[in-house]
């Protein structure tokens, strides 16, 4: 199975640590472990990495089964 990053427009990046300001294209953006922020010929590119986290939900009753 092949897979193909999503590719969305850049328009901006405002990084405040101090006031915990995290905004992409003026929205906040949960969940980011990674950002790699390049520019090459003239044009900037930005890739995110977000965690996912799945789980399940069980009970103890479902333990002996």
């Amino acid at each position: 199975m092949a897979e193909t990053v999503e590719r969305k427009p850049f328009k901006s990046i405002h990084i405040d640590t101090e006031k915990g300001i995290y905004l992409l294209n003026g929205e906040e953006v949960p969940m980011v472990s990674r950002i790699d922020l390049e520019f090459n010929n003239g044009k900037w590119s930005l890739l995110i990495t977000r965690d996912e986290l799945y789980v399940q939900e069980t009970t103890k009753e479902d333990w002996n089964k």
